[in-house]
């Protein structure tokens, strides 16, 4: 086919690194804890590395309630409630507390950071932080993940994981008629169970002796080609708040609500499309797949609720993840993502919020980044 394609960055150590060993390539990898900690996470990297630095506290088993503002109107702290016996006891009490700070950063993700600020009502701000123009929530984006299947006449599912090895990104942008693209890599390892659930042939019944016969003989000889596309963004697609239903904190919930655009299932069925043509060319004697169509925004690798932009009234923040009209606020995750594009989101994360920490140190703490 002439497509370009290349290994996936996965974050997973290859060797020792960072006081971790490297990946043993076993199969649980995905869903799983990782047993020699070569998977990389805040809890074995950023978090540590802060806490060794003797400035850092870290409140274990809480939920934050809102961010505080002063009689001015100008942010200065988060109320949380720390739940005695960790956040998995829901009957034990649950004191409240309140962080003041000259810098509040939230990152909480594209759903619970557009929660908290909702929540964040006052005087000075009726709507929620950040809320003038009814911005905050809006825009709530996911991935969409065409896939397609092929059967090989041999055995190409060694058990070795994490599974996921090679991609293209030959169609991620530049496709006639459609908006955006994605990229396309070979999936993660699938246990029976979930082989089972969504990933065998449409004709092939789904118990019986026929289904346990083709589980039995073709589990290791299908491939799996899968990605996700890039979400259209709509205002529609949105957080809001119900404040008709409360947590165990009495916190108004989070309410999710608009679906995928219906251009972003034009290129979720073109990416289907060579996801096939794929596994044609590779010699798959039989290959299947389902067409793609509407369905709940944010589904996966949530973004966009707290847009990040030059102009107040079509979004949330600034180029740095400062909120519009407050100097000392900041938000840092995927929620500031204008379009979540046609790969998982993870290194943008990161990018950015390795970016917004080092404008705010040269900004309000007057040193080097180095």
């Amino acid at each position: 086919l002439g497509w370009i394609t290349s290994p996936v960055p996965l974050l997973i150590n290859t060797l020792p690194y960072g006081r971790r060993d490297s990946c043993i390539a076993c199969k649980y990898c995905v869903g799983f804890a990782c047993p020699t900690d070569a998977k990389n996470g805040s809890h074995n990297t950023m978090i540590p590395r802060a806490l060794a630095t003797g400035h850092c506290k870290l409140v274990t088993a809480a939920m934050a309630d809102r961010i505080e503002t002063d009689e001015e109107g100008k942010v200065n702290g988060v109320s949380y409630f720390v739940q005695e016996g960790g956040l998995a006891q829901e009957r034990g009490k649950a004191e409240a507390h309140t962080a003041r700070a000259k810098i509040v950063i939230v990152s909480a993700g594209a759903i619970e950071s557009a929660r908290l600020l909702l929540n964040s009502h006052s005087t000075h701000h009726p709507n929620g932080l950040g809320n003038e123009y009814d911005q905050v929530g809006r825009n709530l984006q996911g991935h969409l993940y065409p896939r397609a299947y092929g059967l090989m006449r041999e055995k190409v599912f060694n058990g070795i994981g994490p599974g996921v090895t090679l991609a293209t990104t030959q169609f991620n942008h530049g496709n006639l008629g459609v908006i955006g693209g994605g990229m396309l890599a070979d999936d993660f390892i699938k246990p029976p169970i979930d082989f089972w659930y969504d990933s065998l042939p449409p004709d092939l019944p789904r118990w019986g002796l026929a289904n346990k016969r083709f589980m039995r003989d073709n589990y290791t000889r299908v491939l799996h080609v899968r990605g996700p596309v890039q979400d259209v963004p709509s205002p529609e697609g949105r957080v809001t708040i119900d404040r008709a239903v409360r947590d165990r904190w009495g916190i108004p919930v989070a309410r999710l609500s608009g679906s995928t655009h219906p251009a972003t299932v034009v290129a979720a069925e073109f990416m289907r499309s060579r996801g096939e043509e794929w596994l044609r060319a590779s010699g798959c004697e039989r290959v299947w797949s389902w067409r793609p169509g509407l369905v709940l925004s944010g589904g996966q690798h949530q973004a966009g609720t707290c847009r990040m932009g030059h102009d107040p009234k079509t979004s949330v923040t600034d180029k740095w993840g400062r909120v519009h009209n407050h100097d000392n606020f900041f938000v840092v995750d995927g929620s500031l993502h204008v379009t979540n594009g046609g790969f998982n989101p993870v290194l943008t994360i990161m990018a950015l919020a390795f970016r917004s920490a080092a404008h705010i140190v040269r900004a309000y703490f007057q040193c080097a980044t180095g």
